[in-house]
């Protein structure tokens, strides 16, 4: 199976839900929600720097073009000489590969900060994101940043802006606490982490 089109197909499946984040900043509550929208995936994949290659480009329809389509498939990507990089938010191989198991990620205990910019001795621009989530999942040895930012037209709602393997540069900020970590489908909801000293 393509690793592009697992990726999209599980995306999909995680657009199902939404997560709720309460954490605790200077001892006050602080509440994130993140959704998943598909117009999102073709920014996370980071499909926007293979500019040498003909793949469709409209952002709402990428996951179609993958997964019914099958206009955008591995083959196809790797003809690009940007699909390989050596910095490690560029590189699309390794994002797409990772972006297979965004969910468990994000379901794993973790840690989360508010987002700033230390080191960045590879990084040709910075990052519009507000949080930034370091993840590191039971049976993989790879720790990932995944960066979250308030949407704007709904600033209560978040979206993954980006999301690579962990390497040379820092990013970091103020830690956040978390308090409890929910995730939601409808009427139901699964609470993933609660901390002792936290009451709903």
């Amino acid at each position: 199976m393509d690793k592009i089109y697992e990726a999209a197909a599980k995306y999909v499946a995680l657009s199902r839900y939404e997560y709720k984040f309460i954490l605790s900043r200077n001892r006050k509550l602080l509440e994130l929600r993140v959704d998943f929208r598909d117009e999102d995936f073709y920014h996370l994949t980071g499909l926007q720097y293979l500019k040498d290659i003909d793949i469709p480009r409209n952002r709402k329809k990428t996951l179609d073009d993958i997964i019914y389509k099958k206009k955008i498939t591995d083959s196809r990507l790797e003809n690009s000489r940007f699909y390989v990089n050596p910095v490690p938010d560029k590189d699309i191989q390794s994002r797409i590969s990772s972006l297979r198991f965004l969910e468990e990620y994000i379901d794993t205990d973790n840690i989360i900060r508010v987002f700033t910019t230390r080191n960045q001795p590879h990084m040709a621009s910075l990052i519009n994101a507000d949080y930034i989530i370091e993840s590191q999942f039971k049976g993989d040895s790879d720790t990932v940043y995944i960066f979250l930012k308030h949407r704007e037209e709904n600033p209560e709602y978040c979206c993954v802006v980006s999301f690579f393997k962990k390497d040379k540069a820092v990013y970091g900020g103020d830690i956040l606490y978390w308090m409890q970590k929910t995730k939601v489908l409808g009427d139901n909801l699964t609470v993933l982490y609660q901390h002792k000293d936290y009451n709903a």
